[in-house]
């Protein structure tokens, strides 16, 4: 293909960690011209110069319809890496399909992008949510519905600001519901936090919170299973207080301010001198095809969150990129291929582990 005729896929946040990580990925994919942009124009071209493939650089404003308008005008697909995206994914969206443009957005933001004829978005398309979400549809595969699906994202590692303000405002404005479990095609709260929680390949237990997120709710319902739990762990003393002081009642704009703030210096004393890590983990109890009981596990493990974010957000770039994604609004596990995923991962992410297994016997994780 001629480079006239390879497709554009501009990255907004191209030189943030999430961006620069899925700059990479597509790089190493090497079927696309990649556009670098960001508030910084040094620091993208800087990133841009990085790259083994074609790639230029501009500056973008994500806060700026029209700044977003003109850095997509060209582009096959926009990936956008900004953030706090709770706060701008809808005004960048918009501008993107003005531009003629398709959207991928690595977060979710809480609310449905409004679809536009002809074009394609994706959101939610990260780490958590996005591969999170993804899965119950990789351990489901060729099994029979009803099972039984635990999973969990566990953490060491420092918030980013805009990570911060992202993750309060995901529990303001219900993208799940705490202390809930899926359990017969409905939603049942009063699930207990687990004191002692042991997740594989993670030293030591951990405290880990139920919630049922909306991803998970979904892909439940999608696969008729019979239950479905989620959980978030934090490894580390200073950050799960933060944390249950913000589920406490609503939180003002000031307030996700404080408590970003405040989320970022505790999650750094949590890291500090320690090895930081980022591990999904799921297991899924069901039955086969043949009538037997197995029971299926997957754990994803790697040291900066950031690289699978990116990768998952590049990922979806290039399906929307190459006609894979139906037009119109979607998230990311609800489209998006769990199988083909996880392969990119093992490919396009230095440092990933992704292991995938099954046992002929029914087993259970418990917390002890």
């Amino acid at each position: 293909m001629s480079p006239q005729r390879t497709p554009l896929i501009g990255i907004i946040g191209g030189y943030g960690s999430v961006g620069r990580s899925a700059a990479i990925s597509l790089a190493t994919h090497g079927r696309f011209r990649l556009r670098i942009g960001g508030r910084d124009g040094d620091a993208a071209r800087a990133c841009a110069a990085r790259l083994t493939v074609r790639a230029e650089a501009t500056t973008v404003d994500a806060t700026d319809t029209d700044s977003v308008v003109r850095f997509s005008q060209g582009c096959r697909t926009v990936l956008d890496c900004s953030g706090p995206a709770h706060l701008l994914a809808d005004r960048a969206s918009r501008a993107v399909f003005a531009a003629g443009a398709d959207y991928v957005h690595v977060m979710g933001h809480g609310r449905a992008i409004d679809p536009v004829p002809g074009r394609t978005a994706v959101s939610a398309a990260g780490l958590a949510p996005g591969l999170s979400g993804l899965l119950p549809g990789l351990l489901a595969q060729g099994l029979c519905p009803g099972g039984k699906f635990t999973g969990c994202y566990a953490r060491r590692g420092a918030f980013t600001r805009a990570g911060a303000v992202d993750h309060l405002l995901s529990m303001e404005h219900g993208d799940g519901v705490p202390r809930a479990v899926w359990r017969g095609g409905a939603v049942h709260t009063a699930a207990g936090v687990q004191e002692n929680f042991l997740v594989p390949g993670v030293s030591g237990p951990l405290v880990a919170h139920p919630f049922l997120t909306g991803e998970l709710a979904d892909r439940a319902r999608e696969l008729g299973l019979e239950e479905a739990r989620w959980y978030h762990a934090f490894d580390g003393p200073a950050l799960p207080g933060v944390l249950n002081c913000s589920r406490d009642g609503h939180l003002t704009v000031r307030d996700v301010g404080v408590r970003a703030e405040e989320l970022v210096r505790s999650s750094v004393r949590d890291v500090a001198g320690r090895t930081p890590y980022h591990v999904l983990w799921g297991s899924l109890e069901g039955v086969n095809q043949e009538g037997n009981a197995v029971t299926r596990t997957v754990l994803v493990r790697v040291e900066d969150g950031s690289r699978l974010a990116g990768a998952v957000g590049a990922f979806a770039a290039a399906a929307v990129s190459n006609g894979q994604v139906l037009r119109g609004a979607h998230e990311a596990s609800s489209v998006l291929s769990p199988q083909a995923v996880a392969d990119w991962l093992r490919r396009c992410v230095p440092g990933v582990s992704v292991r995938q297994t099954t046992s002929a016997a029914p087993g259970s994780f418990r917390s002890r």
